[in-house]
């Protein structure tokens, strides 16, 4: 298999024609004018250092060891002949050679420590660090320069691999075995590759083979290997299976991405066929296109699960944005999207979705462009939160105060916490951090097309209703606005932590039932707003890097000092947006003890909020019984045990007694979320 790495280091001539200078320097010198620099004649030979030096940078020790060849060569040349002029030779012309090699040889020690440092920061940024194959970047290099070949004659395919339902198969082995299905997939693949050929993984479980000189019948005989060697692994109880798409160049194609989304189109077909299949694309002829239009997507039924998406409802809709003839949804159909990007990469990319789904679609590369293409026609607002010369908050601002019904969704980098608190008070209806897939992004505009058909049509009612009616449907609105951004953000959370998917929902689950041990009168706490506080209690865990959230093995006290400090960058978040102390309550103090001992601000007993402290016990129990990257889980039973021992140093005795007549209850709640045990496992740890 190809894994050459894309650099290049061909001498530039300009170098060559610099190194032959320095050394025609001496030479002239020595034989020209030997009287005029007398002994200093010996030091012009440094000059012949210049070759070593540049030769260095491209071709490492090699090149240092050619260039001083040359330079020995030239020299011992020109005293020959200087010596047969009966020239004046410089008395100092010895210790310049023993300089010349001296530091020659240091030269090609750093040059050498040079290029491994170098080859070693390629291969990270070209090589998948799980499966050792080429990443998308290096796949897709050298899938630009297989396509410049086949638009000059020569044939090239592509092959798309897709592992099926590889997310159940990871929520039922765990994390570790779902890296160790891909490694073994990598390996199938780097086995059957040929030598010429690349394959890589583009991302999460897709991976690419790019068969020069090969047609469409030899890619399937290629894929059908594959799709056997991963069926006779037998990972897992049932064999993991893999399909395939595949799709050889066309003359008609006109860039990479049209190849890459005509396999793309019969990877679908696969899917749809019954997945453990390869399908060829046989579209009819390609259709002229935009060529900012030239972008692959996908969005099928599968990738619509194992993200996370809400569904939207009808037949899933997966599509890539190229000339390929594909069905459209109509989902956009009537309705006009205003795009403001300034990235080509992620306008490019969203115009093409955008597009594909019929919408009608301005694009506005800043804020002063985006005010002169508003108008209340507008349905929905997508926009940089960053954008050129600033000014992005104050848009969204201005278009909910002008025309309250357009829906704004901001995208953002998320660069720190207050990025998202930016957007949310700034009026955004929904919030989505880079990077996102387009199961998220078709659900964002979904629910905000939804959320503007409501909003026009109460407007039609709006004379009929007081303006104490109004202010209240008004508070509503602000209110649920802020709960969408923030249940957003808490999606990207646990999408950041695949370990923690669906952890809030549980948590929320478990505690409703353990608060009416404390409140049977729920005269203290409001469920519905304590749902919500389960819901965000791990909003500041946005704030940690992934490197922590996803480390496997135990985690070091500074590392834990900086997930210790989720609770506080939470409660920092939603301050501003949730005047509610008992939300902010949970969230600040969650992980408070009862004896005192736990953190951020070392509460103790009734100091702690009853809501805090139900969801401490809500939230060890489930983090106890599913694992984490850096444990495993603990059989139910286990787990009980652990909170029943910690009765009045961890957590509330009154709780926990309730706790153990509740047990039923909780353990109907556990199994209903599918839950899994694995007896065995090793705890280390009970971070939620």
């Amino acid at each position: 298999m190809a894994d050459t790495l894309p650099h290049d280091r061909r001498v530039p001539p300009r170098v060559l024609i610099l190194s032959v200078l320095a050394l025609v320097v001496p030479v002239a010198t020595t034989l020209a004018v030997p009287h005029a620099v007398g002994d200093y004649g010996a030091l012009f030979w440094l000059a012949a250092l210049i070759p070593a030096f540049a030769l260095s940078f491209y071709r490492g020790i090699r090149g240092v060891a050619s260039a001083l060849v040359l330079g020995l060569v030239a020299m011992l040349v020109t005293y020959g002949v200087a010596s047969w002029m009966l020239l004046p030779i410089p008395g100092a012309l010895t210790w310049v050679v023993v300089a010349y090699l001296i530091i020659a040889l240091w030269i090609a020690v750093q040059a050498e420590y040079m290029h491994r440092e170098r080859d070693a920061v390629e291969r990270m940024a070209f090589t998948d660090a799980l499966t050792g194959l080429p990443n998308r970047r290096h796949a897709l290099l050298h899938l630009t320069k297989e396509f410049a070949a086949a638009q000059r004659g020569r044939a090239v395919t592509v092959v798309l691999f897709d592992l099926d339902r590889f997310k159940q198969f990871n929520d039922t082995y765990g994390h570790a075995a779902g890296d160790d299905a891909l490694r073994a997939f990598g390996e199938i693949l780097a086995g059957l590759s040929r030598q010429m050929n690349l394959s890589g993984r583009l991302g999460g479980e897709e991976f690419v083979s790019i068969l020069g000189g090969a047609n469409s019948q030899g890619a399937v005989v290629f894929a059908n290997r594959v799709c056997e060697a991963l069926r006779d692994r037998n990972l897992g109880d049932g064999p993991l299976t893999v399909s395939a798409g595949v799709a050889s160049f066309r003359p008609e194609m006109e860039a990479m991405e049209e190849l890459l989304a005509a396999a793309d189109s019969a990877l679908y077909e696969a899917k749809r066929a019954g997945r453990d299949t390869v399908e060829v694309y046989a579209g009819g002829p390609l259709e002229p296109a935009d060529p900012s239009t030239r972008r692959r997507h996908r969005d099928s039924e599968e990738h619509q699960a194992e993200s996370g998406g809400a569904s939207t409802g009808g037949t899933p809709d997966r599509r890539s944005a190229s000339r390929a003839r594909i069905e459209p949804s109509g989902l956009g159909r009537s309705r006009r999207v205003l795009l403001v990007e300034s990235e080509s990469h992620m306008t490019d990319i969203l115009l093409t979705y955008l597009a594909s789904e019929e919408f009608d679609v301005l694009h506005a590369p800043d804020v002063r462009a985006a005010f002169l293409e508003l108008d209340g026609s507008v349905d929905i607002l997508v926009s940089n939160l960053h954008l050129p010369g600033g000014g992005g908050p104050q848009l969204v601002t201005a278009v909910k105060a002008r025309w309250p019904a357009i829906q704004v969704v901001v995208t953002t980098g998320v660069e720190g916490t207050q990025a998202a608190v930016e957007a949310l008070r700034a009026g955004a209806d929904s919030y989505l951090v880079k990077p996102f897939g387009v199961p998220e992004l078709r659900r964002h505009l979904v629910e905000a097309m939804e959320r503007r058909s409501t909003l026009l049509e109460g407007a039609s009612h709006a004379p009929e209703l007081t303006d104490d009616d109004k202010a209240r449907v008004r508070a509503r609105q602000a209110h649920e606005s802020v709960r969408r951004g923030v249940m957003d953000l808490v999606r990207a959370v646990e999408l950041r932590d695949p370990f923690t998917r669906g952890h809030s929902a549980r948590v929320a689950a478990y505690a409703a039932v353990l608060i009416d041990g404390l409140d049977p009168g729920r005269s203290q706490v409001d469920r519905d707003r304590l749902q919500l506080a389960c819901e965000v209690h791990d909003l500041g865990k946005i704030a940690v890097p992934d490197a922590i959230l996803n480390k496997e093995g135990r985690l070091t006290e500074a590392e834990m000092d900086q997930v210790r400090t989720h609770p506080r960058v939470g409660r920092q978040m939603l301050a501003p947006l949730l005047d509610d102390e008992l939300i902010l309550g949970v969230v600040s103090w969650h992980h408070e003890r009862w004896d005192g001992t736990g953190y951020p601000d070392h509460l103790a007993g009734q100091a702690i909020p009853v809501a805090a402290r139900a969801v401490a016990v809500a939230d060890t129990l489930d983090a106890l019984t599913r694992p984490r990257a850096h444990r495993g889980a603990v059989p139910w039973d286990e787990a009980v045990e652990q909170i029943l021992a910690q009765s009045g140093t961890g957590f509330d005795p009154t709780l926990v007694s309730h706790m153990e007549r509740v047990l039923p209850e909780l353990k109907r709640i556990h199994d209903e979320s599918g839950g899994v045990a694995f007896p065995g496992d090793s705890v280390e740890g009970t971070e939620g």
